[in-house]
């Protein structure tokens, strides 16, 4: 249980750029805010489950557009596969070169039944997420493959040349040579091998001799001006310590501080090992309470939950006097049982109501949910660049060409026109890759792919919406009388 909660607080707070002022954003499978809070107490309800949480960490070969969306079909099709209504959240991080997703899977589904993830399970994940790649970022994911290829292929190669380069070391020094030349070579290099080993044994010897042979009282360290020797108390060298750490001029190097500390650890347990025999005869330990008091006010387990968080707020002040360790630990169990309390059921009426939600909507609803595209302020914006411009016309010039041709034309004008935006961004990207592009260069070369890819999304856009139109236009037909179908005077 520890490790699970001590897991969703390193996804959510890891340091890096894409790190907010509050952490990193949960999302779930509708949700795109998600409280941390109420994952903990999912969590801690996991607790008579056979594995509290599932780690799961989704690194697709290239960064997706949606990651989201990415996220929410690979592990849709992992529910649909096991037969399972998976319950997960997620957090995206975006602070490495690679980005990835980091899913949390709870142990037991939404109907109560334990969630199992094997090998097998995590190769049809990635199987999942190659095939959203493939669909819809089929151009960028066979250069990212291609470029693997290629640096594996200057891998092996590098590999090879270094293994040559050894030989060829060998070779001088005797050791790639037939077996009687080896011997004769070996014999003559032993000696001195032996010899220099002898050498750094004796010189190591006498290092330890020395420290060894040392009298106490000449193990000193100089500090602030002074030295300082184990005869010292440990109340001078605790002051010493802490003039140190105030003092950022006179810091020692780490050997000379870790000198410092072994001397001071000595003496407290020296200390301690005296006391023993007193604390002994003296009264026994008292037994823990259920409440303490803190300036003048009494706490307890019964306490309400806002004056036990006010407590904790008021220790993690600078200048606040701190609590025995014995009774923090009891506020921080307090404090989880309140919030334990707090929370009981309330992710699960979230997600009840959620699902409510969603079902009731209507099939225009959930189609605007998808997201629709705005195509005519994004040709204007695309346009405007003088380089995709000139494609964009052609492909508009071919739009209204295809509806000036008859219906005996088979030919697919958008198509035609969307392989020529495609063959662009290819060659496009090509010159992006190039290592002797400044990178201003590099800049227009990716807001150009970009845009490019904006007008392929436009011209699959335009074709979904004609053959949507075919469909309409056979479906009235079919619906009209044979004689109505065929119109001499050529209305269709």
């Amino acid at each position: 249980m520890g490790r699970a909660l001590a897991h969703l607080k390193y996804i959510q707070h890891r340091p890096g750029e894409d790190r907010g002022e509050g952490g990193r954003e949960f999302f779930g499978e509708s949700d795109d805010e998600l409280s941390a809070r109420r994952l903990r107490k999912a969590v801690r309800e996991m607790a008579d489950s056979k594995v509290v949480v599932h780690k799961i960490t989704l690194a697709p070969e290239i960064n997706p557009d949606d990651k989201r969306a990415f996220t929410r079909e690979v592990m849709a099709k992992l529910g649909s596969e096991k037969g399972l209504d998976l319950q997960w959240v997620a957090v995206e991080h975006n602070n490495t070169d690679h980005h990835h997703i980091h899913v949390v899977v709870l142990g037991k589904d939404k109907n109560g039944t334990d969630v199992r993830i094997d090998k097998k399970d995590y190769d049809k994940i990635k199987a999942y997420g190659d095939r959203y790649l493939e669909r819809c970022h089929p151009l960028e994911l066979e250069l990212s493959r291609s470029l693997r290829e290629r640096k594996e292929k200057e891998r092996i190669e590098e590999r090879e040349r270094a293994k040559a380069i050894t030989r060829e070391e060998r070779k001088r020094d005797g050791l790639e040579l037939p077996w009687m030349h080896r011997k004769i070579i070996r014999e003559q290099l032993e000696p001195y091998s032996e010899w220099k080993n002898k050498q750094k044994d004796k010189s190591q010897d006498r290092a330890e001799a020395d420290d060894k042979d040392k009298p106490y009282f000449q193990d000193k360290i100089e500090a602030a001006g002074k030295e300082w020797t184990k005869q010292n108390t440990l109340a001078e060298l605790e002051k010493l310590n802490q003039h140190l750490w105030d003092n950022y001029d006179d810091r020692v190097d780490p050997k000379t501080y870790n000198k410092l500390v072994a001397w001071m650890h000595e003496k407290r347990e020296l200390e301690g090992k005296a006391k023993e025999p007193e604390a002994q005869a003296g009264k026994p330990a008292r037994e823990p309470k259920d409440y303490f008091e803190y300036k003048g006010q009494r706490y307890s387990e019964n306490s309400t939950y806002e004056k036990l968080s006010g407590l904790s707020a008021k220790l993690r002040e600078k200048d606040s006097e701190r609590l025995p360790f014995e009774e923090y630990n009891q506020l921080r169990g307090w404090l989880e049982n309140a919030d334990r309390a707090r929370w009981s059921g309330v992710l699960e009426r979230q997600l009840a109501a959620q699902h409510k939600k969603d079902f009731m909507k209507t099939h225009e609803q959930l189609k605007g949910m998808e997201g629709g595209r705005v195509l005519n302020p994004l040709q204007e914006n695309i346009m405007s660049n003088p380089v995709t411009g000139l494609f964009m016309q052609w492909a508009s010039l071919a739009n209204t060409v295809v509806s000036w041709v008859p219906v005996l034309d088979n030919r697919d004008r958008l198509k035609e026109g969307r392989d020529a935006l495609e063959a662009a961004k290819l060659d496009k990207h090509q010159e992006y890759v190039k290592t002797d592009r400044t990178p201003e260069q590099k800049e227009r070369d990716k807001a150009t792919i970009d845009k490019l890819d904006k007008a392929i999304d436009d011209n699959q856009a335009t074709r979904d919406k004609s053959n949507d139109e075919k469909k309409r236009k056979k479906q009235e037909r079919d619906k009209e009388e044979p004689w109505d179908r065929y119109d001499p005077w050529g209305r269709y």
